[in-house]
C-alpha cells in the first residue's frame, strides 16, 4: 500500500510536471467550469442571493513557498500560505482568522491538508469537496466523532451528520470550523473516492454526489465569468480561482456592490520565482466595456492603495474585461501573490468602483 508520504512525493511530481503543461491543462476558465458543471441549480435550493464559487490547489503554493523559506524571503510556514491561497473564500476567510491548532481542534486538519479543493455557496447553503489521505481522514473523522457527529450509511457511501434540519443555523458554532461550522450550519460529510465531499443538506449533498439536470455552468452570467478567463495565457501553476455571480445581490466591490458588474472572478497563479494574476469583471449590458477598459487603463496607478509591481494588461470582449498582472515575486517570497493582493486593494478600496459606475 503507498503510504501518505509516497501520496505527497507524487502529488509534488504532478505539481511540478503541470507548471510544463499548456495553459488549457490548468488554466482558471477550465478548473471553474469544472467546479460549476458539477453543481446542479436544485443543489441551490434553500440559498438566495450572491453566489459565491472557488477552486485551488495547494500544491501549487506550498512547493515554491518552500522555497521562499529557505531564501528567507517568508517564515517557514508554508503550508499555511498554501492554505490561505487555494482555499475557497468562505473557507479563506476562516484559515486566514484562527490559528492552525484552532483549525486541528475543530476538524482534525492542519493547513497541509488543503490540495484540491472546491466550494460554492449561495447564502446558507454551502457545499464542496477536497483530496484527503489516510492521515487526514482518519484525523477528520475522528474530529467529527469527537464532536458528536453520526456515521450512516446512504447508498454505500458513509456519510457523517449532524442535526435534523437543512440550511438553519444551530447553536452548534465552531468559529475555526471552515465547512460552515463558524455559523452553525448542518453539515453533512461523505467520504467518497479519496475526496471528503460535505454539503449543508441532505437534498445538497445527494445532488452532488449524483448530479443531474441544469447546473450552475449553463446560467448566462457564469459563462461570461468562464469566457473571460478563458482569455488567459498561461501564467503559471494555478493556486486558486474564485468566482462571485451577483444574481440580483452584490459582489465584493466598494462602490459598485449592486452594479453594473454582474459577476467578478480573481485568479492566483504561481511558477518558479514568478507569479501571475488576474482578474475578470463582466458587467451589465449596455457597457461600453472597450471604453471603460481604456478609462482602467488610464487610471490604474491610483485604483489600488498598493503599488502594483507589473503594467496590466487590460482587454475588453463583449461584457467582460479582463486584467492580467505578472511580476517577480514580491519582498514576502510566496507568501501572498502582490498582483492578486493589488486586485484585492483595488476592489475594496472604492475608486474602482467609483470609476466604474461612472
Amino acid at each position: 500500500m503507498i503510504d501518505a508520504m509516497m501520496i505527497r512525493i507524487l502529488s509534488l511530481v504532478l505539481a511540478l510536471a503541470a507548471v510544463a503543461m499548456p495553459a488549457h491543462a490548468q488554466g482558471a476558465a477550465e478548473r471553474l467550469q469544472t467546479v460549476l458543471s458539477g453543481v446542479p441549480l436544485a443543489a441551490l435550493d434553500g440559498g438566495q442571493g450572491a453566489i459565491v464559487a472557488g477552486f485551488g490547489n495547494g500544491d501549487a503554493v506550498r512547493w515554491i513557498a518552500v522555497r521562499g523559506a529557505q531564501n528567507g524571503d517568508n517564515p517557514d510556514t508554508p503550508n499555511r500560505f498554501a492554505a490561505l491561497r487555494s482555499a475557497a473564500p468562505n473557507q479563506q476567510a476562516v484559515i486566514a482568522a484562527a490559528s492552525d491548532e484552532a483549525i486541528r481542534a475543530a476538524t482534525g486538519l492542519t493547513p497541509l491538508d488543503w490540495v484540491e479543493t472546491w466550494e460554492v455557496s449561495q447564502g446558507p447553503v454551502r457545499m464542496g469537496a477536497m483530496d484527503i489521505f489516510p492521515d487526514s481522514e482518519m484525523r477528520l473523522r475522528g474530529a467529527l466523532f469527537s464532536r458528536g457527529f453520526v456515521q450512516e450509511d446512504r447508498g454505500g457511501v458513509p456519510v457523517f451528520w449532524l442535526g435534523e434540519t437543512d440550511h438553519v443555523a444551530s447553536e452548534v458554532v465552531a468559529p475555526a470550523d471552515p465547512f460552515g461550522g463558524e455559523d452553525g450550519l448542518p453539515l453533512r460529510m461523505a467520504f467518497t473516492d479519496n475526496k471528503a465531499v460535505w454539503a449543508t443538506g441532505w437534498g445538497t449533498l445527494n445532488s452532488i454526489l449524483s448530479p443531474a439536470g441544469e447546473t450552475l455552468a449553463t446560467r448566462h452570467d457564469a459563462g461570461a465569468v468562464i469566457a473571460g478567463l478563458q482569455r488567459l495565457g498561461n501564467l503559471g501553476a494555478l493556486a486558486s480561482v474564485r468566482a462571485w455571480l451577483r444574481n440580483g445581490a452584490t459582489v465584493p466591490v466598494t462602490g459598485a456592490e449592486d452594479g453594473p458588474v454582474e459577476a467578478l472572478a480573481l485568479a492566483d497563479y504561481s511558477v518558479g520565482e514568478r507569479e501571475g494574476a488576474a482578474m475578470v469583471l463582466v458587467l451589465a449590458d449596455g457597457i461600453d466595456t472597450t471604453a471603460l477598459a481604456q478609462r482602467l487603463t488610464d487610471a490604474w496607478p491610483i485604483l489600488s492603495d498598493l503599488t502594483s509591481l507589473a503594467t496590466p494588461i487590460i482587454t475588453a470582449s463583449g461584457n467582460t474585461i479582463t486584467i492580467t498582472l505578472e511580476s517577480d515575486w514580491g519582498d514576502d517570497g510566496a507568501a501572498t501573490n502582490g498582483g492578486y493582493e493589488v486586485f484585492r486593494s483595488a476592489l475594496s478600496g472604492g475608486r474602482l468602483g467609483f470609476l466604474i459606475r461612472r
